[in-house]
């Protein structure tokens, strides 16, 4: 099929084509049918692309993927420039600098974020069901994840957790002795947000809500990858509630799913990204790059945290421009969390 389709487009085609053209959008197009993170650099642009990669390039904080051959944002990064400025998870990327990418391959959309540090990079954005035109203006600047923070609502300590990081176990260790201290019985982890870093750095942040165990188990066709394993004491045996949303990708995902399975908690909001993946990167023959995903990870209990994400216990319909990333007043997925954390019963509702 493939070779009828190739040789009917270059003999029937109003114009003449190239053949070099054909069979790169083709490779685009297969990367682009596995998942939204996978991405196909063809040979001719390897070199430039590697060479920008290891120029010190500065990206504006920017998790973006590809679905139906359109890029979009999954996340700003917490604490980036692009949080700061604006962007939001689902933002369908137009231009970027003046330049439609709207039908680029992933790999140009990314390399179109990056540039000199210190350099501002200009996106336009179609964004809400009414498709409504942003323009951003961004710095290009390195940036540190916010540290993670606790605060009492009443009764029930609030854990906010920005990133999964070597630090991370041992701040929320301290949150937890807080609420101890305070005879806390419930306590809300937001992990709201919260994408990237190393998937390794969710166990011992896990371990102190479920113990030592399996956190989470990796699947694939052909690595052979050791199951994420946490080590130390259970110091939190109250009730656990967790806030997640569409921008909860990586870490926290297997973090949620971990706690979930493991320590009856609760999970409240809505479903996570579905990117606790594994990629590397494959050489073709021809001296092309396949970036591609190579490994999943799925729950204690076997839910599959990859492709369609996990799935709250309770959901709750939160409407454009209501998504604030930090605990406020006027928050339903926190005002959900707060009562589900005093006693109320959890039910998936209809989004």
């Amino acid at each position: 099929i493939f070779s009828d389709i190739f040789s009917l487009t270059r003999s029937n085609y109003v114009e003449t084509t190239d053949s070099k053209t054909l069979l790169e959008g083709a490779y685009d197009g297969m990367s682009d049918a596995l998942d939204p993170f996978s991405y196909y650099v063809p040979a001719s642009e390897r070199a430039a692309y590697r060479a920008q990669q290891a120029s010190g390039a500065v990206g504006p904080g920017i998790v973006v993927a590809r679905r139906g051959g359109l890029p979009y944002v999954v996340a700003p990064l917490p604490g980036s420039p692009a949080e700061k400025a604006g962007v939001k998870p689902s933002d369908l990327i137009d231009t970027v600098d003046g330049k439609p990418v709207r039908n680029s391959s992933l790999w140009k959309v990314k390399a179109a974020l990056e540039g000199p540090e210190g350099s501002k990079v200009e996106m336009l954005v179609f964004r809400g069901g009414d498709e409504r035109r942003v323009t951003l203006k961004i710095p290009r600047t390195r940036f540190e994840p916010p540290a993670v923070s606790s605060r009492f609502d009443g009764d029930v300590a609030v854990i906010r957790v920005p990133s999964f990081r070597k630090d991370t176990a041992a701040a929320i260790r301290e949150a937890l002795a807080s609420a101890r201290a305070k005879s806390s019985q419930s306590v809300i982890v937001d992990v709201r947000g919260t994408i990237g870093g190393d998937i390794a750095e969710a166990a011992p942040s896990a371990a102190l809500f479920t113990g030592p165990g399996t956190i989470a188990k990796p699947v694939s066709r052909k690595l052979v990858l050791a199951p994420l394993e946490a080590s130390g004491e259970r110091v939190w045996t109250g009730k656990t509630v967790i806030l997640m949303d569409e921008a909860t990708g990586g870490a926290a995902e297997v973090f949620a799913a971990a706690l979930h399975d493991r320590a009856q908690a609760v999970t409240v909001g809505e479903t996570t990204v579905g990117m606790a993946i594994v990629q590397r990167q494959v050489v073709t023959e021809s001296g092309g790059a396949l970036s591609m995903t190579v490994a999943r990870y799925v729950s204690p209990s076997g839910t599959a945290l990859a492709g369609k994400g996990l799935a709250p216990d309770d959901r709750v319909l939160v409407f454009p421009d209501q998504t604030p990333r930090t605990p406020k007043a006027g928050d339903p997925i926190l005002e959900r969390g707060l009562e589900i954390a005093r006693g109320a019963v959890p039910g998936r509702r209809a989004a």
